[in-house]
């Protein structure tokens, strides 16, 4: 009891550190906001995959039952920003979901892209906050926690993406809700929380109906589970010790089988309507829709639990046919191995006025970038230096932190190596693992400060140094991020570190 009691009082966060969490909240909504959601519907044309989630929301809209490339929730979220918004109210869009992708010139004349855009810069938001609190529960330390958010805020791929009508807002602020619950379970060392549990499995399956390669997140539970039996294994009996694994493990499934049956639930009953047959986009789905999911669709058998089953199996097919269409190899691919390297950013599009030229390129801050590939290599450089060295550490869960998020980042880049090998890759997919590698900035940090004290009374300054920088980098690169007219010399400016752009 005595230890329980003295673990509580070493986690729990000191009483002047939550003074000033809501201030420092707020801060981080007010600047996400700015960044992820001011003048999100310029410019107002298609920016890359918009051409095909536009075409989806507009079925989601008239109530059409459709499949797509990627699993149903982020496409609706899409759909419910643009019918909570309402921005093209008394023009027909109804032609916009004709096709499984749509050309500018197929638009309507003055067609807004505010509303399909609105969802994916509000989550982004609600990404920037999650991170802040993420940065709180490793440091502990508002201060250090908010001049650590601006890894996230102030991510120029973040921005050049989210504010778009794209998927990985939402898969990205659904897996931060994951390793929130991941790192405050962590920091409970061999006691679990069965509502910790289940909202960790919740967010998992809410981060793998947005995209499937979320169910590596899945690892992060089980990484959990692991630690608290390694932690047990000789002061409880092992059969408890397992038991107890087995009933976090099946908390943690429920909540995410839980989440995945909602989100094909509430696909099915919002679109009740056939697609029109003589459609492109109907004649793809009609092909790999079952005689159960189509006598629904035609009002000849009700909503139920069997006709919500049969639409998941069928939208499941679809993907499995759709992913063995996608080619192998792309001008803007990259190779997982390269990721970490920002080689192969993305032009998603340039207008020229003759002089000027804005672009939206999806290129990342270089400096955050550059923190983070510092902080993989140092924190395998001290967990190595740990083995061969040993000292006491001021944090015990730290070095545990480190190790599983080390793991994490691993099996995500030797997955998506391997899925390298079968598809073409872009540089947005590494969004997760970037995130993983901005959690171990401050874990190497406080690490190196741990083994060489003298480093203790430089580590504020040192983040405020880090933070002006990012800062100034942030500057340098956003006229790429947002769409910002630069003549010729300025876009070639640009370049002075690492080439990013072709400068038209």
């Amino acid at each position: 009891m005595e230890h329980a009691l003295e673990v509580n009082r070493r986690w729990s966060v000191p009483s002047s550190t939550l003074l000033g969490v809501l201030p420092a909240t707020v801060l981080v909504v007010v600047l996400a906001a700015i960044n992820f959601l001011g003048g999100i519907a310029q410019p107002a044309h298609l920016i890359w995959d918009e051409r095909y989630y536009v075409t989806t929301a507009q079925r989601y809209e008239d109530g059409t039952a459709q499949f797509a490339s990627h699993p149903p929730l982020g496409l609706m979220l899409i759909a419910a920003g643009d019918a909570l918004l309402h921005p093209n109210r008394g023009t027909d869009t109804r032609a916009v979901g004709w096709d499984k992708q749509v050309a500018d010139e197929r638009l309507p004349e003055h067609y807004s892209f505010a509303g399909v855009r609105l969802m994916s810069g509000v989550f982004a938001v609600i990404g920037a906050v999650l991170f802040f609190a993420v940065m709180l529960t490793l440091t502990r330390s508002v201060l250090s926690a908010l001049l650590l958010s601006n890894l996230y805020v102030f991510e120029n791929a973040f921005i050049a993406h989210f504010r778009a009508a794209h998927l990985d807002a939402f898969q990205l602020a659904f897996a931060l809700a994951a390793l929130l619950c991941f790192a405050v379970s962590a920091r409970r060392g061999r006691r679990s929380s069965p509502g910790l549990e289940f909202a960790l499995g919740t967010a998992c399956g809410l981060a793998i109906m947005v995209k499937l390669n979320a169910v590596l997140w899945t690892l992060l539970g089980l990484m959990l589970i692991l630690r608290r039996i390694r932690i047990g294994w000789h002061c409880t009996p092992r059969a408890r010790l397992l038991l107890a694994g087995l009933r976090d493990g099946t908390i943690m499934a429920s909540g995410c089988l839980l989440a995945i049956a909602v989100v094909w639930t509430i696909h099915v009953a919002i679109a009740p309507h056939p697609p029109p047959p003589e459609s492109p986009a109907g004649v793809r789905d009609e092909a790999f829709m079952s005689r159960t999911y189509q006598a629904y669709l035609k009002g000849e058998r009700g909503f139920s639990p069997t006709v919500v089953l049969a639409a998941a199996r069928d939208y499941s097919r679809f993907m499995a046919a759709d992913f063995k269409g996608v080619p192998k190899k792309d001008a803007n691919g990259s190779p997982p191995m390269e990721w970490p390297l920002h080689i192969r950013t993305i032009n998603y599009r340039w207008d020229s006025d003759g002089v000027r030229t804005a672009y939206v390129q999806l290129a990342g801050n270089l400096w955050g970038w550059l923190l983070a590939d510092v902080a993989l290599i140092a924190s395998v450089g001290m967990l190595i230096l740990q083995w061969w060295r040993p000292r006491p550490c001021s944090d015990p869960e730290r070095r545990a932190l480190t190790i599983m998020l080390l793991l994490q980042y691993l099996a995500y880049m030797i997955v998506h190596t391997y899925l390298g090998t079968m598809r073409v890759m872009y540089l947005y997919h590494y969004f997760p693992a970037l995130i993983l590698a901005f959690c171990l900035v401050p874990l190497a940090l406080a690490e190196g400060a741990d083994r060489w004290p003298a480093l203790r009374a430089w580590q504020r300054f040192g983040l405020m140094t880090m933070t002006a920088l990012l800062l100034t980098s942030f500057a340098f690169y956003s006229p790429l991020s947002v769409h910002r007219p630069l003549t010729h010399a300025e876009c070639e400016w640009r370049n002075i570190v690492q080439h990013i752009v072709d400068c038209q």
